[in-house]
């Protein structure tokens, strides 16, 4: 059995890069002196990200087709996430003004099919 560590993913190109990029700077704003530039410019990078992650997820969700079973597998393979955290995430950025302006039709369908269950 090897004994070396598994390698460490690269967080770059995945559904959580919104998070890392959070917790990155905000250990950067604790160890420099507070500048109003630096926090306008992590609040853009962090708005940014985070329209990047619900994009990704409509268009991923929008493009989806609705034969069985494989779907599991291309969220795994996609987000790298279970499907119950797909969902979950899905759930509550159906809520956002960013997901009503990126593709309305689909968020309606979608908070539609939730008041159903």
């Amino acid at each position: 059995m090897p004994t070396d560590p598994r390698p460490r993913p690269s967080i770059e190109g995945t559904a959580d890069e919104a998070a890392a990029l959070a917790f990155a700077t905000a250990q950067s704003l604790r160890s420099e002196p507070f500048d109003a530039q630096t926090v306008d410019a992590s609040a853009h990078d962090l708005a940014a990200a985070r329209e990047q992650r619900i994009r990704r997820l409509l268009d991923f969700e929008a493009g989806w087709t609705s034969h069985g079973g494989a779907k599991a597998r291309a969220i795994r393979a996609e987000f790298g996430w279970t499907t119950t955290r797909y969902y979950q995430v899905l759930d509550g950025l159906l809520e956002t003004q960013e997901a009503v302006r990126h593709d309305p039709m689909l968020v309606h369908r979608l908070l539609r099919l939730r008041d159903e269950r």
